[in-house]
This record gives structure tokens, sequence and C-alpha cells, in this order.
């Protein structure tokens, strides 16, 4: 597992966001912190045109269950947004117990290298890391990795058909 303690990851905005209002909206739950200068990953800006996309930089908010909570509640009064949730790693477990008391609210609940098994109908590892000696990026893979937009956007699509 890679460490997520270094303090440049605790700098920068708690939440930064990229898209319509109105749209379909992405809440990613980082734990590494990605995004830490004002701006989504560059993978995730094509989506942008698409959907809403709000990241969470865990390290950078301190309280973000709370923030999550809010976020969600901020959504209960608008039924035409569709609501998808990205993670990863340490925080996957933590996450899903979140968006089991807004199940009513969140379409998905979308995983990478989740650190234990969760068995949600809501819930869905889109990408799993590969633990072999040629592999360069340990577990979990950023979600800012080209693999992980990947991942999502299949599963979205998936969920839309």
């Amino acid at each position: 597992m890679r460490d997520f303690t270094q303090p440049a990851r605790a700098t920068g905005p708690g939440v930064v966001s990229d898209g319509r209002l109105g749209t379909s909206t992405v809440l990613v739950i980082d734990p590494a912190g990605e995004a830490s200068h004002d701006e989504i990953p560059a993978t995730w800006r094509p989506l942008a045109d698409r959907m809403r996309i709000v990241w969470l930089r865990v390290p950078a908010a301190p309280t973000w269950k709370s923030t999550v909570d809010k976020v969600l509640t901020r959504h209960r009064d608008d039924t035409s947004t569709v609501l998808d949730v990205v993670t990863s790693g340490p925080v996957a477990a933590d996450v899903v117990d979140l968006v089991r008391s807004h199940s009513d609210l969140v379409r998905s609940v979308l995983l990478v290298d989740p650190e234990v098994e969760v068995d949600e109908p809501f819930a869905r590892v889109v990408v799993r890391s590969h633990d072999t000696p040629d592999d360069r990026i340990p577990a979990p893979l950023p979600l800012g990795h080209p693999d992980v937009v990947s991942g999502v956007v299949s599963a979205l699509d998936d969920l839309n058909a």
C-alpha cells in the first residue's frame, strides 16, 4: 500500500470541481490527495463536458466524512441529478458506510483497489491492481490514473445503458 501521510498532500484545497451544474455528478473521494492545484486531474478534465466532477482530497479535508455527508445532503432536493461516488483503497469501506445512509441519493459507489471486500448492491470494483513484481505503481492506483478513468467511464456507461 502507498503511504498517504506525506505533509504535502494535506496542502491545497479540500474540494475542487469542474463541469456544469445540473448534470450527473461524480463525487471522487481521494485518499491520496491528488488535485492539489485547484483543478481536477488532467485525465478527468475531458469528462467535465458531460458531467460534474467534485473531487474531495481526504488529506486536505480532515473532516472529510462530514464534508461527504454535507455534499450528499445538498443533493437531497435535486432529484434530477444522478450521483455516483468513486473512491479507493483505505477509505473504501468508510465511504460505503457513509453512502449506505444516503442510498436513495447515490446510484453507485465505484471502487478502485478496495482494502476490504464490499458486498453491497450499489458498490462494485472497477479497477484492481495486479500485485506482481513488474507492477510499477503500488495499490491503490491513483484515482487520476488513465486506467481508473477508463474503468469509471465504462462502469458509468453500463449504468446508463
